[in-house]
Formats: C-alpha cells, structure tokens, sequence
C-alpha cells in the first residue's frame, strides 16, 4: 500500500527536498504551502499541493487527517514557537480524528547550545540558546503524540547547505554581490554541518525505520571551522573572508547571532547506526566549487 505524506513547509528550504526525496521512494506526498503559486510548482513536482496554513488549521486538519504520515518541517521565522506550537496542536487533532500514526518533528542542533569544545550526541544535556529555547519542550510535546497512538521521531538537523537558501547560501550572496563573506567573530567556533541533499535522505530512512521516542542528529562529522568555511566560500567565489567583533555581530544578528556563535560538535553515530544514514557529502571545504554552482543553478532557476 502507497504511505500518504503530509509535509508542512513543503516549499520551504527543508521542506522542498524531504518533499521530492519521499515521492522519489514512493510515498503519496501532500506538501502544505501558503502561495497558490508555489502550489502549482508543486503539482508540476508531482505533489498533492494542499494551499492553507497554520493561520487557519481546521482547513489544514481536514487534509492531513487523511494521512498515514506527517513530516513537519514549516518554520515560521516571524514568530517560530506560537505557529509550533499550533502546528503541533494541528497534528494532534489529526492524528486523533484521522489515520495518522507517525510523525517526524524538525528541531535542530543549536537546542545543545555551545558544547565546550566537547564531541557529543543525542544523550547530552541540553541548553538551548534563547533563539530556540522553546524548541526543548516543543519536541517533549511531539514525543507527546505517543498518548494518541503516533509514533513519533525527532531530528535535529545541523547547519544546513546547498541549494541557494540558508545561512551558507547568504555567504554565497554576500561574495557574489559584495566581493566578501562575512563571518561571526573570529570564526575559530565550529558548526554542525550537513547537505540538503543528505539531511533530506535521513528524513527518507527515518520514515522507514526511524524509533519512536527516538532523537537523531544529522550532521556530517567535518570538523572544519567557521573561518574555514567562510574562507572556503571566498575563495571559490572570487571573494574576501572577513571576520566581525563578536560582541557587534550578536548586537547587530540578534539572537540568531548569539547562536551562530556557540561552537558545536557532534557525532551523528546514531542515525549512521540505526537509520542506516550515510552521509554523501562530508567535506565542504573541497566541495565548496560545486557547491557555487549549485548555487548558482539555484540562484538562475529562482530568477527564471
């Protein structure tokens, strides 16, 4: 029997390749999107486009209730907790008027907050920045579903890469528009890092054989630094890496800015293990030439 897919965010960075990735392996998918336009590129995908959002969650609920699965992957960057938390509520009534039985909630990897210098996995206590520190209890809330029969499966994506969107896209804007790339503080932090491409596929295995009650990392286990990174970019672009004061780049980013500069490591042994995950791209220094290419198809496809 085919698996019918509900994906919240379906024309999102993250929500677009888990989308594609899960109707490449069989699945029915139905991908939420607000733009009436958008929808018709999904349908041109081959996705059920479902045109609502969580502003209106009883015309979302009549479509996912008849769903066996909900992938939500939406972030609402204007107020991220309050939509959650009603995506969240959404997914519950779904799952208790209608067929949903599983469910993979998006968090991520900043929810450890600075790890010292420490290698840590899912286990480690958490302390999450302000930027996302209501993302703790939203996912205890998932793992809630569990009270209504949904089995439910958290993963925390690092730093997202690839395509054009994204904080590693910005670099590639920055360097083709202004001739440098600029980095947060001295960029001797590191970040949790994983491909679009590869993050997507981990949403596939998790789907399939994904724990309930589980929590999985994704990241791609380089150990580059920022500054590594940034300068990768420059020098594949043409451009110039340049470090800011960190105490003006937090002022000027905000909270986002505090959390970019948290140095992060992680190991994803446990997604590798039980997902059977593994990585394709794992090294984006020497990747960094494709990787502008396929920024820029990217950045020519958005414009065409």
């Amino acid at each position: 029997m085919v698996r019918k897919v509900f994906v919240t965010g379906a024309t999102g960075y993250l929500g677009s390749a888990i989308a594609v990735r899960l109707l490449r392996a069989g699945s029915q998918v139905h991908g939420l999107t607000r733009s009436p336009q958008r929808a018709r590129a999904l349908a041109a995908a081959g996705i059920e486009a479902v045109v609502g959002s969580f502003d209106e969650p009883r015309g979302v609920v009549s479509e996912m209730k008849n769903c066996d699965a909900v992938v939500h992957a939406f972030v609402d960057e204007q107020d991220q907790a309050a939509k959650d938390q009603v995506a969240l509520e959404t997914i519950r009534t779904a799952a208790q008027d209608g067929r949903v039985r599983r469910v993979l909630y998006t968090s991520g990897v900043w929810v450890h907050g600075d790890t010292g210098g420490a290698l840590v996995d899912e286990t480690a206590p958490l302390a999450a920045p302000e930027t996302v520190r209501w993302r703790p209890a939203h996912e205890h809330a998932a793992l809630s579903l569990a009270e209504v029969e949904v089995a439910t499966v958290v993963l925390r994506p690092g730093v997202v890469y690839g395509e054009r969107r994204g904080i590693i896209g910005g670099w590639f804007q920055e360097a083709k528009s202004l001739g440098t790339v600029t980095y947060p503080g001295t960029g001797e932090q590191h970040w949790g890092l994983v491909h679009r491409d590869d993050m997507a596929e981990a949403y596939a295995l998790a789907l399939e054989h994904g724990l309930s009650g589980e929590r999985y990392l994704l990241v791609d286990e380089s150990r580059f630094t920022v500054r590594e990174l940034a300068e990768a970019v420059a020098r594949a672009a043409g451009a110039r890496a340049v470090a800011t004061d960190a105490q003006a780049f937090a002022r000027q980013d905000g909270p986002s800015g505090a959390a970019k500069l948290m140095d992060q490591r992680f190991t994803s042994a446990r997604a590798r293990r039980g997902l059977g995950w593994v990585p394709r791209h794992t090294n984006f220094v020497a990747e960094a030439d494709a990787l502008l290419r396929e920024w820029e198809a990217a950045a020519q496809a958005a414009v065409g």
